[in-house]
């Protein structure tokens, strides 16, 4: 169950996987570079800054207490300042000196000030003065910002990279694989000696041309052995049938006897089968070429009455009769010996399993039906013989060449037959609309 779903499951494209593949990268570490960005972002506004000022306005405050104030740095990340009624604080910077106590910074909105120092400071009462901490990120603001440039800059050629690999994939495999496939449904099946290039820059695709050029050969020479041998037996069959022709006529001009004549007829009836058959069999061997085949033009309600009289002593001894129902005029684009094939094996059918009623064939819009009053044969064997007559090239041993012929037949002029059970017996219609001539 789950290898047939694969099987009907769309195939998806190695292109489209490795491409997804390279944008889900990108994505991924362009996320990454953002998280990175906004970390580094949040490192300048932590509160950690509070509780380092905290500490370092400690160990400064103790210095001033023991009278060594001049000891404060006053340059550099980390800057102090004693402030004693507005004196000695020449140094200290102004917008600070008037600020009551607390804790300040220039990353959030509550301070206005006019400066271009990036800082966080806190200004704690000293008794007579107030002690002034300032840590200067400036520096590190600055080597923020340079580092969202980078980040932005290798982005940019990480999104360059990853179009350009995806255009990369589609030149050197997508474009030659999809050159390929083109050149191999561009290849006539009538001509001889076609091959697929093998001068492709990439070797896995030189493999792929070498391979299918050695499988073209080898149908090539399969092919002509086909009709080698399919000319041979054309001849060899063609002249014992025209021998047994000729003697039959032969036979008829004699006076023989009533006794013999019921099998000089069958003789005559199954030669004309074997005829048939070889003129299918050779018909459908030919691969179809519309330029160079001469349109034959088939009346279907001329010939339906035709195949009546030809097909009644089938019905000898039995307690049935073959009937003509409604006949449209309708013509078909097709060989009349292709349409006397399929209806002929229609009717033969029925009437093998009709012992008693009729057996009524009828044309309505291209739709040849045959239909019967007997006991009719199993509508879901007979769909599944013509199933297996498609998917086999050759007919299925023991079922004869009926159904595989009508197989063949449609699938070469696009007809289709539905055959089903009826109240009074079986109803096959051979649909020969996509044949039919517009009159």
């Amino acid at each position: 169950m789950n290898a047939s779903a694969s099987a009907g499951a769309r195939p998806r494209s190695v292109h489209l996987w490795i491409s997804a593949s390279f944008i889900v990268f990108g994505l991924v570490m362009l996320v990454a570079l953002s998280i990175q960005a906004y970390n580094s972002q949040l490192l300048l506004e932590h509160k950690n800054w509070a509780d380092i000022l905290r500490s370092l306005s400690a160990d400064y405050a103790g210095r001033v207490r023991r009278g060594r104030d001049v000891a404060l740095p006053t340059s550099g990340l980390v800057k102090a300042w004693y402030v004693e009624d507005r004196r000695a604080g020449a140094s200290a910077p102004d917008y600070l000196i008037d600020l009551p106590p607390g804790y300040y910074s220039t990353e959030g909105d509550e301070l206005d000030i006019d400066t271009d120092m990036r800082f966080h400071a806190l200004i704690e009462d000293l008794p007579p003065g107030r002690l002034i901490t300032l840590v200067d990120i400036t520096a590190l603001e600055e080597q923020q910002n340079h580092d969202a440039i980078v980040s932005g800059v290798w982005a940019l050629a990480l999104l360059v990279l990853i179009a350009g690999s995806i255009a990369w994939l589609h030149a050197n495999l997508v474009r030659p694989v999809r050159d390929l496939a083109g050149r191999m449904r561009s290849m006539d099946p009538g001509a001889v000696g076609q091959r697929l290039p093998t001068t492709y820059r990439h070797e896995e695709l030189q493999i792929i041309a070498q391979a299918s050029n050695a499988h073209l050969e080898r149908v090539e020479r399969f092919i002509e052995r086909e009709r080698s041998l399919l000319d041979q037996a054309s001849h060899e069959f063609r002249t014992p049938i025209a021998v047994i022709s000729g003697a039959l006529d032969v036979l008829k001009q004699i006076g023989l006897s009533d006794a013999s004549r019921p099998a000089l007829t069958r003789i005559e009836h199954a030669v004309e089968n074997l005829s048939e058959t070889m003129v299918a069999l050779l018909y459908l061997a030919r691969e179809p070429d519309p330029d160079a085949d001469a349109v034959e033009f088939t009346a279907l309600h001329e010939l339906l009455p035709r195949l009546m009289q030809d097909h009644e002593h089938l019905l000898r001894g039995k307690a049935a009769q073959l009937r003509l129902g409604d006949l449209d005029p309708a013509v078909v684009a097709a060989p009349e010996a292709m349409v006397r094939i399929a209806v002929s094996n229609l009717v033969r059918n029925a009437i093998e399993n009709t012992t008693a009623g009729y057996v009524e064939i009828a044309l309505s819009d291209g739709v040849v039906s045959v239909a019967d009053s007997g006991s009719g044969f199993d509508p879901v064997e007979a769909a599944r013989r013509y199933r297996d007559s498609l998917r086999h090239a050759a007919p299925i041993r023991g079922q004869g060449l009926g159904m595989f012929l009508i197989g063949r037949i449609c699938d070469r002029f696009g007809w289709k037959l539905v055959i089903e059970t009826t109240s009074g017996g079986t109803r096959a219609e051979l649909d020969l609309g996509a044949s039919v001539v517009v009159l």
